[in-house]
């Protein structure tokens, strides 16, 4: 399953996908095939450029964040236990200490506002690693009692690589503690696909989502204009839309 969903969503990631038609464009070019040339070409520049512009990653975001949008904690209610999703971090960074934090931090911070303002006593971090990294729950665990929060409080899955394996996993441990109601911490764009395997698991869950990255205002660079930071996040947006597709045609939700 894991490896399905790469291959899938490096079929259709933007970057990746542009480079192969350029690929045949050259090859058409080679082999005298003038035309097909010039529509690889054409194509490549469609698909690099559409999703690299605000229109772009608009378009493929907000059906994600959309659905899920963001609450303050007084808004939510209490639950046994908070369930932070790994993802957050790079892992450890070869010259620096501990975990290298990525664009999807925020995960770890609405936690700990949660935690904080009582919702729950308890937070299970889900996420573990290929060796000989460290798994990602228990380099969170070292973000978190940074962050004053007792170790005591705080329980590690550090098997799970997928989605679909953090549910699981985690819903083993969650239903051996007797804990039913949940408070689920990920992204607002991977929130759709989260819920719903934890939902499978039979669950109570309330979605805590955040890291929403589409921006409220006008962006200061040109929405036509491409960069690297919106094609990013088109290309993050289309791995859940063939992640949830993948767990759908597999019976995984």
């Amino acid at each position: 399953m894991l490896m399905l969903t790469k291959i899938l969503s490096l079929l259709v990631y933007p970057l990746s996908l542009g480079l192969v038609l350029l690929f045949f464009s050259v090859l058409g070019g080679i082999t005298g095939r003038r035309g097909f040339s010039w529509l690889m070409a054409l194509l490549a520049f469609i698909v690099l450029y559409v999703p690299s512009t605000e229109f772009g990653s608009s378009w493929l975001v907000t059906p994600l964040e959309g659905r899920h949008p963001g609450f303050s904690p007084e808004e939510l209610p209490s639950a046994d236990v908070i369930v932070l999703l790994g993802g957050a971090t790079e892992g450890e960074s070869r010259f620096g200490h501990g975990a290298d934090f990525n664009n999807a931090a925020d995960r770890v911070f609405t936690a700990a506002e949660l935690y904080y303002a009582g919702k729950a006593p308890t937070i299970l971090i889900s996420g573990g690693s290929h060796p000989p990294n460290r798994a990602e729950a228990d380099l969170l665990a070292e973000k978190f009692v940074a962050l004053k929060i007792p170790r005591s409080a705080l329980i590690l899955e550090t098997a799970s690589r997928t989605t679909h394996e953090n549910a699981v996993n985690a819903g083993k441990i969650l239903k051996q503690a007797g804990y039913q109601h949940i408070l689920l911490v990920t992204s607002g764009s991977h929130m759709r696909r989260a819920l719903a395997l934890f939902e499978k698991q039979g669950l109570q869950v309330t979605a805590a989502a955040t890291d929403h990255q589409l921006p409220k205002f006008e962006p200061l660079v040109p929405g036509w204009l491409p960069t690297y930071y919106r094609l990013a996040r088109s290309s993050r947006a289309l791995h859940e839309h063939v992640g949830y597709w993948v767990y759908d045609m597999t019976g995984k939700i």
